[in-house]
């Protein structure tokens, strides 16, 4: 499935925008210039000028292609199903992420989803495993951000 870069680009600036509108709400952190809207803002504002980018590229090349052309690759069961699991998993793990943890759900959404994609080698599988494991390491100890360690643990 192909999209207009039009159309990329006005989701990418839609996305930017609600993510610079939701930084504003959040807290400032006392004593510091830097706070928890700063990344969400600098990410949002990268997707607004991006999108723009792309919007900009579109118009100047002066040529009219269609909003969506879909090829039968993504027709198949396998690309519905990966994609149904893939918007299943993530709502699983955006609810339960207190209950599970950050690490156990990690590991088993990435391995779930390269599984399903037909990654089944032990050296991609544990690559993806330590690859939630590092995250998590920076996020927690090197950002100080507080994410969920799971009743699990």
């Amino acid at each position: 499935m192909k999209f207009n870069d039009i159309v990329i680009g006005i989701a990418f600036m839609l996305i930017g925008a609600l993510a610079v509108f939701q930084a504003r709400t959040f807290p400032a952190m006392p004593g510091q210039m830097v706070g928890p809207s700063t990344f969400p803002t600098i990410i949002g504002c990268g997707f607004l000028i991006g999108g723009a980018i792309l919007i900009a590229k579109y118009m100047l090349a002066g040529k009219a292609t269609p909003l969506l052309v879909a090829n039968q690759g993504w027709l198949k069961k396998k690309r519905v199903l990966g994609f149904l699991l893939l918007i299943l998993g993530s709502l699983v793990f955006a609810i339960w992420i207190e209950e599970i943890g950050f690490v156990p759900g990690g590991i088993i959404l990435a391995l779930a989803l390269l599984w399903l994609e037909g990654y089944r080698q032990p050296l991609i599988l544990g690559c993806a495993a330590l690859f939630v494991v590092v995250v998590y390491y920076l996020l927690s100890q090197q950002l100080n951000v507080p994410l969920p360690a799971g009743s699990f643990i």
